[in-house]
């Protein structure tokens, strides 16, 4: 904390008092009144426009933007973007000015004669977070929400986990909506989100106060395309992907707008086939050797419905309703070859096993939100709600034959077990922001979450050709959890240092109630989080700025790993839930410098204690079964450099390079783990003539840490192209993913400090993806407005 203070210090001084400033606000949009985003606009002093500017802002994605020049005077500004005439004109500065719109007029590049347009950059990082522009990304072809965010920097997802420069406990919203899924819950969820619904994704990995406190590696916001003209819109899609199998998707997405009136209804239907091939081995009491290899195909359908609609009370406030429902099934078996093998070869055995698995996921959540705008300057009060009822009904299956080391049969054993939940949750929050003057505001909110979860479990064995119910293994679980939250955040401007301080407080409150065992368990505690973030400008203009960040954040259990489930990948691997487990809490520091509002270098620390991750043990019972289940580890760290380097070619060709060198470590009773490690993603974007689009992304990560589960190199290589046709209406996108087919997960299993074991795991990685997307637009501009959710954090936890 002594080098935080001294850096504050120095912040602060380095300036001894602040020149009046004078905002520039305005928005760029183009000849049809669409928003331009990521244009340049400059401002410089009068008769020197061939000199350095004294101030510059790329525009937001609905094309505004906002400068400060420090004194009063003439001066000119100019607007730039790529395929577009540049804009300039002379202002005159006595106080705060707003330009309104300015319009950039549409120019021709020629390369050998053909015209070439530049689409936003694939990437773009901003101070508080890194976006990927996914509506014209070529390599978005055919892939599911849940694909594309192992395309942004810093970001890796493995089994619907999904960590954020190397943080595990990531959070996802949508349109800033938290979902309160997680596990296999809010995979269906993202796998049913398609890339043709999504205009970008955003990557948050530090949020401020008014986020909930949930969630140690940061936010995920996925933002939907928003149809912005009146009358009737919308566009209809189709993806085809192949692979070992093939996999099919279609879409619709209808908008009306009419007076204060908006409609929309989205629905799509996945039909998903892929498959996942595993080895596991390892070596039992340095003599017994255990050898199995596990195939497992996922054959599942998805039907996703999106509705609602905004009325417009009048010009300062609105309502909004919308219902999400996901309805999914699909089967998942396993079939598994196991070998065990002993010093004395006569004792060696053979396992075949057959385990199959079905399930069926209806997700259904209506939202309600509020807005209200108070003022002209932005002081604002929202209200919004969210009830969400979440039923999964899933059957397991096993069957395992023995035999001896003479392939002679010896035994069998057969069982079958339903393990139904409902999960019921209402969340109610509500902010009220006001606001002194463009730069300066002060929040507060608070936030009341109540879930409830029922799950059962029914066990059966099959004896003498009848299922027998088996009693001692049966059991009744039943969750409550309700969260308390309030909040107050400040945003504001001293010294040249932009500052946002923010402090939030939960109050949690549980029960787990395993009744057939008649354990009863209980929590009640309370947290504060504390936020702050300072950026400050070093040059006159601010493209050149330093950026502090400290937050406390909270890792809560999922749902589903707190329920005491039991399934059998194979007589020698069991999965286990864990309803001892305890939340996690995670202590970030990051220090970062930005160059030309481009080029960056960010030192980070994280430190997390009791960290919750997989954890592979082997039996108490029987040395020869390995038992998977979650578990509060020790202490987790990482230590980060983290390095991203835009670079624009030419104007047609762009890449990008997020670079992270790490140290990271496990430390628990059980288990050591400390690694240095090297990760870097590269995008590079070729916008060619004729509508002609080319994107390339190659990744590697020396290592990956999860649990005691130490993952080797990994490294894969996506290439997409697109074509637009018909003045745009017509979106042709192909992708061949995993071209050279070398992403794979081997990991080495540590348990009492020593290596127990290896796991290879295969994919349905390598693919070719086709998608068509046909826009039709019958309809005048107008603004859409955000729905917001009140129960995205809860969404993400109800797996």
């Amino acid at each position: 904390m002594r080098y935080i203070a001294i850096f504050l210090l120095c912040m602060l001084l380095v300036k001894y008092g602040k020149a009046q400033s004078f905002p520039i606000t305005g928005k760029v949009i183009d000849e049809s009144g669409k928003p331009v985003a990521f244009a340049s606009v400059f401002v410089f002093k009068q008769n020197s426009i061939n000199n350095k500017p004294i101030a510059g802002k790329i525009t937001a994605e609905d094309g505004s933007f906002k400068l400060v020049v420090e004194s009063a005077g003439s001066y000119i500004i100019k607007a730039t973007y790529t395929s577009y005439n540049d804009f300039t004109k002379e202002i005159e500065v006595q106080g705060s000015i707003n330009l309104e719109t300015i319009v950039l007029t549409q120019k021709e590049n020629k390369l050998n004669e053909v015209t070439i347009t530049a689409n936003a950059p694939l990437i773009t990082k901003k101070s508080d977070r890194i976006v990927m522009n996914v509506q014209n990304n070529a390599l978005a072809a055919g892939k599911s929400s849940l694909e594309l965010m192992n395309l942004a920097p810093g970001v890796f997802v493995n089994d619907g986990k999904i960590s954020i420069n190397g943080n595990p406990g990531t959070r996802v919203m949508v349109d800033g909506k938290i979902l309160q899924l997680s596990g296999d819950d809010l995979t269906n969820y993202l796998n049913s989100l398609r890339a043709d619904e999504i205009q970008s994704i955003e990557v948050i990995a530090h949020p401020p106060a008014e986020y909930d406190a949930e969630g140690s590696g940061g936010y995920i916001n996925i933002v939907l395309k928003k149809q912005k003209r009146a009358g009737f819109n919308g566009s209809a899609n189709a993806d085809y992907i192949q692979g070992r199998y093939a996999s099919t998707n279609e879409g619709l997405q209808l908008n009306f707008k009419k007076d204060k009136l908006a409609l929309f209804a989205d629905y799509s239907f996945d039909k998903t086939k892929n498959y996942e091939d595993s080895k596991f081995s390892r070596t039992i009491d340095d003599s017994i050797k255990y050898r199995s290899i596990v195939d497992r195909i996922n054959d599942y359908t998805v039907h996703r419905v999106h509705t609602g609609g905004i009325y417009d009370i009048d010009s300062k406030q609105y309502i909004g309703l919308d219902y999400t429902g996901i309805f999914a099934s699909g089967i998942a078996p396993y079939n598994s070859t196991t070998n065990i093998i002993y010093p004395n070869a006569n004792n060696n055995q053979n396992v075949i096993g057959s385990y199959p698995r079905s399930n069926s996921r209806n997700y259904n959540n209506i939202g309600f939100n509020y807005h209200i705008a108070l003022d002209s300057v932005g002081s604002s009060f929202v209200f919004f709600s969210d009830y969400t009822v979440n039923n999964v009904a899933a059957l397991s299956s096993a069957q395992s034959n023995f035999y001896d080391n003479d392939n002679v049969f010896l035994n069998d054993t057969i069982y079958r077990n339903r393990t139904p939940s409902e999960a019921k949750i209402y969340t109610a929050d509500t902010k009220y922001t006001k606001a002194f003057s463009k730069t300066s505001t002060f929040s507060v909110g608070a936030k009341l979450t109540a879930t409830s979860i029922d799950n059962s479990a029914t066990y059966e064995g099959f004896d003498d050709n009848t299922w027998v119910n088996e009693p001692a293994l049966n059991y009744i679980y039943d969750y409550k959890e309700d969260i308390l939250a309030g909040y107050m955040n400040y945003n504001g401007r001293f010294l040249n240092t932009d500052v946002q301080l923010g402090l939030r407080g939960e109050n949690t409150n549980t029960e787990g109630n395993l009744i057939t065992s008649n354990m009863d368990i209980k929590r009640n505690y309370f947290d504060l989080f504390p936020t702050v973030f300072l950026k400050y400008g070093t040059n006159k203009n601010s493209s050149d700025y330093l950026t502090f960040y400290y937050g406390r954040r909270i890792s809560r259990p999922s749902y589903t790993d707190l329920n005491p489930y039991e399934f059998y990948l194979d007589n020698y691997t069991i999965g286990k839930g864990n309803p001892y487990l305890n939340p996690s809490f995670t202590n970030s520091f990051e220090l970062g410098y930005t160059l030309n509002n481009k080029y960056s270098i960010t030192a980070s620390y994280d430190r997390q204690k009791a960290l919750i991750a997989q954890y592979a043990s082997q039996s108490p019972a029987d040395s020869l079964v390995t038992i998977y289940t979650h578990a509060n580890f020790g202490n987790r760290t990482n230590a980060s450099i983290i390095i991203y380097t835009p670079i624009d070619i030419t104007n047609w060709w762009s890449f990008n390079n997020n670079i992270i060198l790490s140290r990271q470590s496990i430390s628990a009773q059980d288990i050591f783990i400390q690694k240095n490690i090297f990760n870097i993603q590269s995008n590079q974007s070729f916008a060619l003539p004729d509508q002609f689009n080319i994107d390339l992304s190659v990744r590697y990560y020396s290592n990956i840490i999860s649990g005691n589960f130490l993952y080797q190199p990994i490294f894969t290589t996506d290439v997409g192209v697109q074509k637009k046709l018909y003045k745009n209406r017509l979106i042709i996108k192909a992708a061949m993913n995993d071209i050279f087919n070398t992403y794979k997960l081997n990991s080495n299993i540590y348990y009492s400090n020593t290596d127990i074991g290896t796991s290879e795991q295969r994919r349905e990685t390598q693919t070719f993806n086709l998608s068509l997307v046909y826009n039709f637009d019958l309809g005048k501009s107008f603004k859409a407005k955000k729905i917001e959710s009140s129960n995205a954090d809860e969404q993400r936890r109800l797996q």
